[in-house]
């Protein structure tokens, strides 16, 4: 009976997880990227953030700078990503991103991440083009 129960609780884990793989690939790129960017966020990330940037970008906060690189961007990520702006990436609902022609803006009002699809017409690439943390 033991042997039963474990083959059939291993088949529907096995289900599960083949039904949540066949879910994942109809998520939209867009919707996949703004969580990712939000599980970086979430977890201090600097590396992966600063990967995914489209250099040059533009940072909008107590001062204006423009983040030329990878190491700048490191290196300033605690002065860059504030609690404010973190707390509205998180809270964005990534199926309800607000959308227009500059791209996608992960966040609200002044604290929010500017996304935009860098990819050619048949591929989705998006990078942060702007970061925004100021009142």
């Amino acid at each position: 009976m033991l042997k039963s129960l474990r083959l059939a609780f291993g088949l529907s884990l096995l289900s599960l997880a083949a039904a949540s793989a066949g879910l994942a690939q109809d998520i939209p790129v867009k919707q996949k990227f703004v969580a990712t960017l939000q599980n970086a966020i979430r977890s201090g990330d600097k590396d992966w953030l600063a990967s995914h940037m489209r250099y040059p970008a533009h940072f909008y906060g107590r001062k204006t700078v423009v983040i030329r690189g990878k190491p700048w961007l490191v290196k300033n990520y605690k002065s860059i990503i504030g609690a404010k702006l973190r707390a509205a990436v998180l809270a964005q609902d990534p199926e309800n991103v607000f959308e227009n022609w500059q791209g996608l803006m992960v966040g609200e009002g002044s604290f929010n991440i500017w996304v935009r699809n860098t990819g050619n017409g048949q591929h989705e690439r998006y990078e942060i083009v702007t970061i925004n943390d100021a009142e």
